[in-house]
């Protein structure tokens, strides 16, 4: 029971109090994107899910051989870089033989989901934390659910600020980088984090 509890403790805290778009603006790029193609972001969520879970139970038992290396903070990064490589390939050719008819939709976003920061960054940050595996998968999970609703959130925002009367210096992405500043702020405040004194 404590590891179900465990779980969902991790993924709640990573989708909402430590969402990975709001807190440290990982994956914006990919995200202004998906906000115009809403289609591609259940596909791109569950790919991104996929590859972060395969991907976090797989390096976990590597990087406990690097832990005690000097040049871990080299190495880490480098492990999972290849270890994505590997789910990447592996996805590729399931992909292919499975859903063929599919693999031209899956085709692009795969890649998408595999190599972008917000992947790189859901592994990386359970590793520096050193969490165990429960708390590494539920982490993983829960940022791609908190990359699905940043997008959602972002979307649903940019799309109200297109009735607004914004002046022409700040429109397009001007005015939707304030907007992901502002919401960062409001998370960075429903979190409860303090200024230094």
């Amino acid at each position: 029971m404590t590891y179900v509890f465990q779980f969902f403790t991790m993924m709640l805290t990573a989708l909402f109090v430590e969402n990975i778009v709001f807190t440290r603006s990982i994956g914006t790029s990919w995200m202004f994107y998906l906000t115009k193609r809403p289609k591609e972001l259940l596909r791109y969520v569950l790919l991104l899910m996929a590859v972060t879970t395969v991907s976090g139970v797989i390096g976990y038992p590597l990087r406990g051989m690097i832990y005690n290396s000097e040049f871990r903070h080299v190495l880490i990064p480098l492990l999972y870089i290849a270890v994505m490589a590997v789910v990447y390939v592996a996805a590729y050719f399931l992909i292919k033989k499975f859903l063929p008819d599919q693999f031209e939709h899956f085709g692009m976003t795969l890649g998408a989901a595999v190599f972008n920061c917000a992947t790189l960054g859901s592994l990386l940050i359970p590793s520096s934390e050193r969490l165990d595996l429960i708390s590494t998968v539920g982490y993983g999970i829960g940022m791609s659910l908190g990359f699905g609703f940043a997008v959602i959130m972002v979307g649903y925002g940019l799309t109200r600020l297109e009735y607004c009367r914004v002046p022409k210096i700040f429109r397009g992405i001007p005015i939707a980088l304030i907007y992901l500043g502002l919401l960062s702020l409001a998370f960075y405040g429903l979190v409860g984090h303090q200024l230094p004194t």
